[in-house]
């Protein structure tokens, strides 16, 4: 089964976007032309539902493709693509239909043309063309387009499919020309004339205009095998023609330099005698080869040439035009009476709806294809050009292109700072310029890239390659921030062997960092001992982590930021710092900074105040203070006693003895724990100091593992920062493995390996990251990387012993000081019991005393020295009990000082997490302080008056160099920290003394500062982190062991990894955290995959907010508890961790307390807010009886209806509660009828019977005869409708007074005429045909057709008789206002009143004017505003055509205008006492075309005119301009420079002034200037043009010192 041609219609935005299908046209038609354009012809109506792609202005532009389909799917074929340029259509067609007429889209390049005046030739036989030497049709139309594109042309929307080198097929080009073009050729005529002179063949694909070296067999296909049209099978119609009309006899030929013959053609038909004909060879000077050229056209000459158009049949075939072939292929087709070979010329499509769709092709055979090429060829049709050359052009040679192409122009160079992976500031560049289309010799050239380079800005320093780009521009990093670079770009061809010319070299600094890291977080402070602790938590002060580039803090001490002393700079993450040698009681204030890798120092965080507790608590003084007061309670007694005593000892002065010897035993002792008390306060201060050699040996040990080399670990080189003798452990990269079949299935490629530790898929496997393969080990010698020996492996063998030896001091030092706390808590112990011993000693002294007393009765005569004896006695027994109070301290405090070394070591195993956190901080404190300079940067130069955005700001002591020196540049002098905002006046640079400015400016110093440190503490955080690192699993063990606690309580382990089971107790925590993430480097399976520590998120919308890093070291995903025999998940519950009362409303997120939630019975009446029981919270029957209140129901309660029977109870409705009304008597008596035997016969009289109550079904059937009918009762009322039938009526009893006025309605009246006169041609007649009248003298005046065909009003017509309305008069006068011509034609009034309905002046009107009496016959319509009262303003319109004169005929004679005016005084003749604005465009052949637009007054007139006729454009009044958008402004006559008194303006002196413009919203102002000054060497010359605000006048003197003023104007303009 064949194919069939469907075609459909699509709509385009101008150069833009699809619009949609146009489904719906009227009808259409289109052509496809070979090598020339096509056209389109569309009838649409606009009440089509697709019509709103044609609901525009021309003016705004469409475009229209046609598609075609064989049913596979509709697609563009080549040539298909139009342009409507116009529409035309009837305004009263109800259909709304218009027809829109337009050209294929290559009709543009005749809206190009060769405009550009810069390439013209100045002499010669061709000066004022534009050559082309040697050139291409490639290079020819290109560079053309490529111009015209620049200037924003026709050609901005179209694409080439061709460039200089190669045609649409990528052959090159075969023809080269030497062309001339003059000034305004377009390019469409161009392109002609490279077709017909044998260099090329077109067509368009949509908007892609494409180029074939002449008869491509790649456009012109040879189908005639395939395509074999027949007449009646393929062909429904097939006309011809063919003609005589070039047939020629002789001709004429002239060429260049005066070259003149005539050729003679024997072989032309001479039917009436020779026919001549002429031929003019431009750039052919020789006869030989103009003969040659002449031969083919005489040959043509000769015979009959033909041209054959077939309409095709396109349903149900084998072939189908814009399908299977196109307009330039041969097909085979009959002509005249057979079939031969034949070129599509043309294809038409047309389409009507109900009709269908036809086409048509249009055919040239072969000689007349080849001759239509020829003859315009020898006619020398090279758009505008001269042909210089052989006729074909010279064959294109094979040698590569050597055009050179020009230097880029616009080089911009902008740069920056950022912070690099490895925490330090880096520079950044950005290189932009403008594009390069042209060669060194003006014409188009391919760019296939740009190559750009940089250099440092010092003499001699060598070029490096910055990258190459197909872009127009490039960004390169890895600058040194701070220093000066040169920049450098030149274009590479595509197809020349010659690379570009270098652009000119721009200088640019590099941005350095300025700005610090975040302020720190408020400091914790605690105290204990005498010690102050100052705890970071290694957070700034809003919370996040610190900024990449961070590298310490620094820790201040003083009451506020003003007067804070640096006593620590040396904190490099979260961590405590200990502040020693305080005296107790006394209080303290401390603050942190942030210090960055540039050295950028933040502001202080905010102040923490503390006081230093003391080493003894104030409850232990209390309590030594009570064991005195009851120590001086015994002392009391006791002296009591031994009063008693000594009268004892008086009378025994043996036991004396005894009691002698049992005191000195008890001082022996009382002195030995004395001694033993003694001890144990050595052994404490002992302690002591072995804690605080312990903190010493691990902050020591920190400091010497920061001073060695550094150990970088990875699988890439390391480059920055190295020093002679860092070891560099380079690790595997990746692993590669088939996803499935080897060499037949994607390779995947991962950052770590994984091994089975047992049986494969049988046992536990073991992922291993990638970074700990160490494949090689290399050592830096300070200038390259070597493979470690094995000396060096022995070296640093013994140097990683020395390390571990380091380490393992240090672990044994903290195990000394732990070991050393538990030594002096044992010797506190042991002091205790020497304590209890002493006191037991003082117990049994008093036991001794008691006996002395005893023996002391019976001892009288030594009584004195016994009482000496018991003194001393009484002072060993308070001296005992205080020495045992003071161990008991001394056993506290040692216990104190064992937690403070536990509290040490957990403080040591976050050293690394710290570096980390640190140097995470450091670099995006970096980042952020970059960003701020920047950011300060443009602020201070705004603040300066820069423009913002192209700004140069320099922070800088020394003076910029020359080169920027120009008016965007701000440098901040730094010079004795003045920071000065100065800019350069064209002479010198000047400060800028706003207040605004110059804090800027100190704010851009103190940010560029800030950046730098920033930048230099993020790089030292990141050497930190690195060497930390290495300490990890040391800090990590100590950790353990110090969270470890003596009296066995629980550990918590945290990490991704099960702790080993070896060890653990019951209760001990897993705090289980995530090991890493992993991405996909690149694509899916087919990039390594990457794995991070760490995640992060945005604050805020992404890309568009801070972005927040968390370790996952920090990220718990659960915590497991141990229960002897393996971990499970810990359940918390609310008993647990919350105190009562302290979860209340506000801790409660909204609708979290869902039903589920609440106990019940929970919710009791007080927890109700009133009014919160609304009536949907209640449930079905809820509220019962014994719910409700007494009295609480009230009549408003009730719904309507609610109170049924079963509601009422007995007796409950009472008489007082009943209201009768006359539906319940009614109803009463229905229940109670009275019948027709309760009445006694008679007893109802008339008297009985209301009115009315004897109605029609109380009369019994014909119960009313004629006798029952008063006479005249039947009134015309009392008849039934229809009952007086014409049985009814007499004869001749209805006359013409018995039909009531309009009593005829709705009636028809067939074969009648209603008139008001049976004479012909009178009155009024109405029939079927319509409504006629007559005057009195039987003319007709009215003629109403009843079909609307023929209809006639005479006279004037009206539509009110008074008020305002419309008047239409047949008769209409019209004149000049005190002028002398009068015309009549035909008007129509809208008549107006005011408020008294009295008439305006002069109504509103429409007239024509078909005669005056100045003129005769003309052919005006004019329009007048009317007006109130007479001399009250008005407008009028007039459009005229009349001659000019009267009696004056043809065309010279007519004159056509336009005229618009309004005045402010409408009657007044004499024009200076009034004042009007007018436009007014008129045509005659004397003066020809011109326009006028004027305003005048009393002062004269001010306006605009144009005559083309004399070709001049009349300007009149000042010159002013619209806001925004004025076309000029100007200056005139002001004093812009001026000498000193006594002095004159130097020779060679220049100032420079800023003229300022009123701004424009678009384009750019352009000026010219003029110095006005009677000295004649003041030049003036604008600078800086091209802004949308002003421009710089320059003033210079040329001549001898001038001792005048100098006055200067200028004028500037707008330009797109």
């Amino acid at each position: 089964m064949g194919k069939s041609l469907h075609a459909r219609l699509v709509a385009y935005r101008p150069f833009g976007a699809r619009i949609g299908v146009l489904a719906e046209p009227v009808s259409f038609s289109a052509s496809m032309l070979h090598d020339d354009d096509g056209a389109i012809s569309i009838e649409y109506s606009m009440l089509s539902g697709d019509a709103q792609a044609f609901d525009r202005e021309l003016t705004d532009g469409i475009e229209v493709a046609v598609e075609v389909s064989d049913g596979t799917g509709y697609r563009e074929p080549d040539n298909a693509r139009y342009v409507i340029t116009g529409r035309s259509g009837k305004t009263d067609d109800r259909t709304k239909t218009v027809t829109y007429s337009g050209q294929s889209i290559s009709w543009l390049l005749s809206k190009a043309e060769n405009n550009d005046s810069s390439h013209l030739l100045t002499d010669g036989d061709n000066k004022g063309k534009r050559p082309f030497y040697s050139s291409n049709p490639g290079t020819i139309l290109k560079t053309l387009l490529d111009e015209n594109k620049a200037r924003g042309g026709a050609a901005t929307g179209l694409t080439l499919g061709f460039d200089t080198a190669r045609d649409s097929n990528g052959d090159a080009w075969n023809r080269k020309y030497t062309l001339y073009y003059s000034l305004g050729t377009d390019l469409q005529t161009i392109l002609s004339s490279l077709v017909n002179g044998g260099g090329c063949d077109w067509r368009t694909s949509g908007r892609t205009l494409k180029m074939w070296n002449a008869d491509s067999t790649a456009l012109s296909r040879d189908l005639s095998k395939q395509v074999v049209l027949q007449l009646a099978r393929d062909i429904s119609e097939a006309p011809f023609e063919e003609s005589i009309a070039d047939l020629a006899s002789t001709i004429l030929v002239e060429g260049d330099n005066n070259l003149l013959f005539r050729m003679d053609n024997p072989a032309a038909p001479t039917p009436w005698g020779k026919w001549e004909s002429y031929s003019s060879q431009g750039g052919v000077s020789d006869k030989d080869t103009a003969q040659a050229f002449m031969q083919s056209t005489l040959d043509d000459a000769a015979r009959v040439r033909g041209q054959y158009t077939r309409d095709l049949i396109v349903s149900d075939m084998d072939s189908l035009p814009l399908v299977d072939y196109h307009a330039g292929d041969w097909i085979t087709a009959p002509t005249v009476s057979h079939g031969e070979k034949v070129r599509v010329q043309e294809i038409d499509l047309s389409m009507r709806q109900n009709e269908g769709l036809s086409c048509s092709i249009a055919l040239n055979d072969i000689k007349y294809d080849a001759s239509v090429r020829q003859a315009k060829k020898i006619k020398g049709i090279t758009g505008g050009a001269a042909l210089a050359g052989s006729e074909g052009g010279t064959t294109a040679s094979s040698d590569r292109d050597h055009r050179v192409p020009k230097a880029p122009l616009g080089l911009i160079v902008q740069t920056d700072a950022y912070i690099g992976a490895d925490g330090f500031a880096h520079g950044l560049a950005t290189a932009s310029w403008s594009a390069v289309t042209e060669a060194t010799n003006n014409t188009s050239i391919e760019i296939s890239n740009y190559a750009i380079e940089w250099r440092r800005h010092v003499d001699g320093a060598p070029w490096h390659s910055a990258g190459t780009t197909d872009k127009t521009q490039l960004g390169f990093g890895g600058l040194d921030c701070g220093t000066q670079i040169e920049v450098r770009v030149r274009a590479v061809p595509t197809y020349s062997d010659k690379l570009g010319e270098w652009s000119a070299v721009v200088v640019a600094t590099v941005e350095s960092d300025t700005t610090p890291c975040s302020v720190p977080s408020k400091p914790v402070l605690a105290s204990e001992l005498g010690v102050v602790t100052v705890h970071w938590d290694g957070r700034t002060s809003t919370g996040a982590s610190m900024e990449s580039d961070f590298d310490h803090i620094e820790v201040g001490e003083g009451v506020d930021a003003a007067v804070m002393t640096v006593i620590s700079a040396n904190q490099s993450g979260q961590g405590d710092y200990l502040v020693t040698g305080l005296a107790a009681g006394s209080q303290h204030s401390y603050a942190l900074r942030s210090v960055d890798h540039a050295g950028n120092r933040s502001d202080w965080s905010a102040v923490a105040s503390v006081t230093v507790a003391s080493a003894v608590s104030p409850e232990e003084v209390k309590q030594i203070q009570k064991d005195l007061a009851d120590n001086q309670t015994a002392l009391k007694d006791n002296t009591a006693k031994l009063t008693q005593a000594q009268k004892d000892i008086q009378a025994n002065k043996t036991g004396l003895d005894a009691a002698n010897q049992t005191l000195s035993q008890a001082k022996a002792d009382l002195s030995q724990a004395r001694k033993d008390i003694a001890q144990t306060k050595s052994d404490l201060t002992t302690a002591n100091g072995e804690i605080s050699k312990a903190k010493e040996s691990v902050a020591q040990a920190y400091a010497e593992a920061h001073s060695k080399n550094h150990t970088f670990r990875g699988p890439d080189e390391p480059k920055d920062n190295l020093i002679v003798g860092d070891l560099w452990l380079k690790t595997q990269k990746y692993w590669t493995r088939w996803k499935g079949t080897p060499n037949n299935s994607p390779s995947m490629l991962a950052d770590f390996y994984t091994y089975w530790t047992g049986t494969p898929n049988n046992s536990p496997s073991v992922l291993v990251p990638l970074s700990d393969r160490v494949v090689d080990t290399l050592v830096w010698d300070g200038s390259a990387w070597n493979h470690m020996g094995y000396a060096d492996v022995e070296n640093n063998a013994k140097q990683i012993e020395q390390a571990k030896s380091d380490i393992a001091d240090n672990a044994a030092k903290t195990t000394d000081a732990k070991k050393a706390a538990e030594n002096a808590a044992a010797a506190a112990k042991n002091a205790q019991g020497t304590a209890d011993s002493a006191k037991s000693a003082a117990g049994t002294a008093q036991s001794t005393a008691d006996a002395a007393q005893t023996a002391a009765k019976s001892a009288t005569v030594t009584a004195g020295q016994a009482k000496d004896a018991a003194n001393a006695a009484q002072t060993a027994a308070e001296s005992a009990k205080k020495t045992a109070g003071n161990a008991q301290t001394l056993a506290n405090t040692a216990n104190e000082s064992a937690n403070a070394a536990k509290s040490t070591a957990v403080n040591a195993s976050s050293v690394a997490t710290q570096a980390k956190a640190t140097a995470d901080s450091a670099a995006q404190s970096a980042t952020d302080a970059a960003n701020a300079a920047q950011k300060a940067n443009t602020a201070a130069a705004a603040a300066a008056g820069v423009a913002n955005g192209k700004a140069d700001v320099l922070i800088q002591s020394t003076a910029p160099d020359a080169s920027m020196r120009k008016s965007t540049t701000l440098w901040i002098d730094t010079t004795n920290g003045a920071n000065t905002p100065k800019r350069w006046n064209g002479g010198t640079w000047s400060a800028v003394t706003d207040k605004a400015a110059t804090d800027a400016a100190n704010a851009a110093v103190k940010a560029h500062a800030a950046a730098q440190t920033a930048q230099s503490t993020a790089d030292k955080a990141q050497t930190t982190a690195a060497n930390a690192a290495a300490q990890a699993n040391q800090a990590q063990a100590a950790a353990r062991k110090a969270q470890t606690t003596a009296d066995g309580k629980n550990l918590i382990y945290r990490g991704p990894d099960e702790p080993a089971h070896d060890g653990l107790k019951p209760g001990d925590m897993w705090w289980r955290t995530q090991k890493y993430w992993t991405r996909w480097k690149g694509e899916k399976n087919n990039s390594p995959s990457l794995m991070a520590d760490f995640y992060t998120y945005w604050q805020g919308a992404p890309n568009a907010s801070p972005s927040v890093l968390v370790p996952l070291a920090d990220r718990v995903v659960e915590v497991l508890t141990w229960d002897g025999t393996r971990f499970e998940p810990f359940d918390l519950v609310a008993n647990n961790i919350l105190a009562s009362g302290t979860v209340a409303a506000k801790h409660l997120a909204v609708d979290s307390v869902t039903a589920e939630k609440v106990k019940a019975n929970a919710i009791t009446t007080d927890k109700l807010a009133a009014n919160s029981v609304t009536a949907e919270k209640l449930v079905a029957d809820a509220v019962t009886a014994a719910k409700l209140a007494a009295d609480s129901v009230q009549a408003r309660n009730i719904v309507s209806l609610a109170i049924t029977t079963d509601k009422l109870a007995a007796n409950s409705v009472t008489t007082a509660k009943l209201r009768v009304t006359e539906d319940m008597t009614v109803a009463l008596l229905n229940v109670h009828k009275i019948q027709a035997g309760d009445i006694v016969a008679g007893a109802v009289t008339t008297d009985k019977l209301a009115s009315n109550s004897v109605n029609a079904d109380k009369l019994a059937a014909n119960a009313v005869n004629a006798d029952k009918i008063v006479s005249g009762a039947i009134t015309t009322d009392k008849l039934a409708a229809n009952s007086v039938t014409a049985v009814k009526i007499a004869a001749g009893t209805i006359t013409s007074d018995k039909v009531a006025a309009g009593q005829f309605r709705g009636y028809v009246f067939t074969g009648a005429i209603f008139q008001s006169s049976e004479a012909a041609n009178t009155g009024v007649k109405l029939n079927s045909t319509g409504l006629r009248m007559w005057d009195s003298n039987h003319n007709q005046t009215v003629i109403l057709d009843g079909e609307g065909r023929s209809n006639l009003l005479t006279g004037t017509f009206q539509t009110r008789v008074s008020g305002h309305r419309v008047r239409i008069s047949p008769d209409y006068a019209t004149g000049v206002i005190g002028g002398a011509e009068k015309s009549i034609g035909d008007g129509v009034e809208f008549v107006a009143c005011d408020s008294s309905n009295s008439e305006y002046y002069r109504f509103p009107a429409i007239a024509s004017a078909v005669q005056s009496n100045d003129v005769g016959e003309m052919s005006v319509l004019d329009f007048w505003s009317g007006h109130v009262k007479k001399n009250d303003p008005a407008s009028f319109l007039r459009l005229g055509s009349k001659p000019r004169e009267r009696g004056g005929t043809g065309s010279g004679g007519i004159a056509s205008e336009v005229y618009a005016m309004a005045d402010s005084n409408y009657d007044e003749p004499d024009e200076s006492k009034t004042a009007s604005a007018s436009l007014d465009l008129s045509y005659d052949s004397v003066n020809g075309a011109r326009v006028w637009l004027q305003a005048r007054d009393a002062n004269g007139r001010v306006g605009v005119g144009a005559n083309i006729a004399t070709g001049y454009l009349y300007l009149g009044g000042f010159l002013g301009g619209i806001a925004n958008r004025s076309t000029f402004q100007s200056g005139a006559a002001w004093k812009a420079w001026w000498p000193n008194p006594g002095h004159s303006i130097p020779t060679g002196a220049s100032a420079q002034i800023t003229c300022r413009l009123s701004p424009t919203k678009y384009g750019r102002y352009y000026a010219v200037a003029n110095a006005d000054s009677e000295w004649a060497g003041i030049i003036a010359h604008p600078t800086s043009t091209g802004g949308q605000s002003g421009f710089n006048l320059k003033l210079f003197n040329a001549d001898q010192p001038c001792p005048v003023e100098v006055y200067a104007e200028y004028l500037a303009y707008l330009v797109k």
